[in-house]
């Protein structure tokens, strides 16, 4: 109930900051989320997951921009071998990136920097049954970095791909690192000049 104050009152401050100023633009953004662990020797994006949030931008020019997005995301791992999920990683983050916004041409964009985590939850699945304590070890923050491409339909509305991956373990012995795709939509509020 504490952790989901905190996500509140930082959507609440960023959604209060885009409304009150004139320099900066707010967005949302949603989507689906493949995902693997690199170090828990899985193999493979078979870990769906979903994210949601917000973003606020600014422009330095007509093609260099400044973007700070806060959001939830499912990640993880999978293993199912013979149609029977064996394995199953859930990890539940508040994410906050920050990123350099490039726009070489007219409907692009490309976003490149780094993502600040915070783990909500955990949980570790065994042929469907919850191992308890299975991921107590588990590093609450994590930081991650960030590439990703939007194509914009309109001046507002956009289809945005993205890569994150852990620059440091997520947990230790053996050292694991979330890797994750993302596809989903983005859609700028206040778009118009």
């Amino acid at each position: 109930m504490k952790r989901s104050k905190y996500f509140f009152t930082l959507l609440f401050v960023l959604i209060a900051f885009t409304t009150f100023s004139q320099k900066f633009k707010g967005g949302l953004l949603a989507g689906m989320s493949t995902n693997q662990i690199d170090g828990d020797t899985q193999k493979d994006f078979k870990k769906p997951g979903f994210f949601s949030g917000v973003s606020v931008t600014t422009d330095f020019s007509k093609v260099i921009g400044a973007k700070i997005e806060l959001f939830y995301i499912g990640k993880g791992a999978k293993k199912i071998a013979g149609g029977i999920e064996e394995f199953k990683t859930k990890l539940n983050y508040v994410e906050m990136p920050f990123l350099m916004t490039v726009k070489p041409v007219n409907h692009f964009e490309f976003d490149f920097g780094f993502a600040f985590s915070y783990l909500i939850s955990s949980k570790l699945s065994e042929f469907g049954a919850t191992v308890p304590d299975g991921l107590n070890d588990m590093h609450d923050f994590d930081i991650g970095a960030i590439a990703s491409a939007s194509y914009y339909f309109t001046e507002a509305l956009g289809f945005n791909v993205r890569m994150d991956y852990s620059l440091v373990p997520i947990k230790n012995n053996p050292n694991w690192f979330n890797y994750n795709l993302s596809f989903g939509l983005v859609y700028k509020i206040n778009s118009s000049k």
